[in-house]
């Protein structure tokens, strides 16, 4: 694992909450220093450390191991159509009836 990309991933998650290395560290339980040291990338982190830090920002161990990703069309049609390739005729249209609702729903539009 790359140490410099988690803690990028670190800083750029507690950044989205708008919380200081201080208060992240009181959170997580963890010294304000290590911390630093963790978004600098020059310490790697305990999995308890990396349990609490994820626990403090409401976040998954992935969402700081490998970051943020966004999948491709072609990639997310593939795994789509993975799943509806085990589903029955009923979980189809249950399908259907959530995309209709979700489209709907505006989620995450920019």
């Amino acid at each position: 694992m790359d140490l410099k990309s988690i803690g990028e991933n670190v800083k750029k998650l507690r950044a989205k909450k708008g919380i200081t290395q201080s208060h992240l560290a009181e959170m997580a339980d963890i010294s304000t220093v290590h911390i630093s040291h963790i978004e600098t990338g020059a310490v790697s982190m305990s999995m308890e450390s990396l349990i609490s830090i994820c626990s403090a920002l409401d976040t998954t161990p992935d969402s700081v191991l490998l970051g943020e990703y966004k999948l491709s069309e072609s990639s997310t049609s593939a795994i789509i159509n993975e799943y509806i390739e085990k589903m029955t005729s009923d979980e189809k249209r249950l399908l259907i009836e959530f995309a209709k609702l979700l489209s709907g729903m505006n989620i995450n539009k920019k």
